[in-house]
């Protein structure tokens, strides 16, 4: 087996192996922070078909059931679908899949289409790419909130003097690759690529990007979650809104 398939092989079983974790994981970043500028940056999305590219559990497939969007969710770990169709609505369908090619969903089915801190999970981040801008309608968006590059970079956490964070560091930032951190007692892995790459990833596929934010919490979400303050010192996620075009 080469590295590069040794290295794919190990992003998706830690995920299978880690699937009853993440489920039981807290999600408080994510639903009293991320969740309101991903939807910001979709929009409407009452009567839109929709696909959520890496759904996991189908946590935010079902907000946008909710919402009113027809949603498809897919997954490359079953034990996470499963979950998901458990717990999913009327409207949505969830289907076990490979974000890198989407070979299960039909070109040109989707009005919207969201990846929600996925690409950093992929080794080959520029198919999926490429393969959420094949399924998506001429005109239609596609919006992806991923772990900053800033953090992706040194994916270890805080430089700490005891209890006290002092700053955290970057380090080895365009040295693209695999990057190795402690999660849920185990070695974890997640992809690092710097801000340019996956610019270009996205031009590349044939994107358009119209807008690009770095997540803070409102003064009404650092109320209910004070931990979040931490979020205004260096850049933690990235919200990237992309469309393709007409013709």
């Amino acid at each position: 087996m080469t590295d590069a398939g040794h290295l794919k092989d190990l992003l998706k079983s830690q995920w299978a192996e880690s699937a009853q974790d993440w489920i039981q994981q807290d999600q408080s970043v994510r639903t009293g922070m991320l969740d309101s500028w991903v939807y910001d940056a979709l929009g409407e999305v009452s009567g839109k078909r929709v696909i959520d590219i890496g759904c996991g559990e189908g946590r935010f497939s079902r907000l946008l059931g909710e919402l009113g969007a027809d949603v498809t969710g897919v997954d490359i770990t079953e034990a996470l679908v499963q979950t998901a169709r458990s717990l999913g609505g009327d409207r949505e369908t969830y289907l076990v899949g490979d974000a890198e090619d989407l070979d299960e969903v039909a070109s040109e089915s989707f009005d919207l289409a969201v990846s929600y801190i996925v690409l950093v999970d992929l080794l080959n981040y520029g198919l999926s790419i490429k393969a959420a801008f094949r399924v998506l309608r001429p005109g239609g968006r596609f919006v992806v909130c991923n772990i900053h590059p800033i953090r992706s970079s040194q994916p270890g956490g805080w430089i700490k003097r005891g209890d006290e964070r002092l700053f955290y560091p970057v380090d080895n930032y365009w040295d693209e690759g695999a990057r190795e951190f402690p999660w849920w007692g185990r070695s974890f892995v997640n992809m690092h690529r710097t801000l340019s790459s996956y610019l270009s990833a996205f031009r590349d596929a044939g994107f358009i990007l119209e807008g690009l934010e770095e997540p803070t919490p409102s003064e009404e979400q650092l109320d209910v979650n004070p931990g979040f303050d931490d979020e205004f010192r260096a850049p933690n996620f990235i919200v990237y809104t992309l469309k393709k075009p007409l013709e």
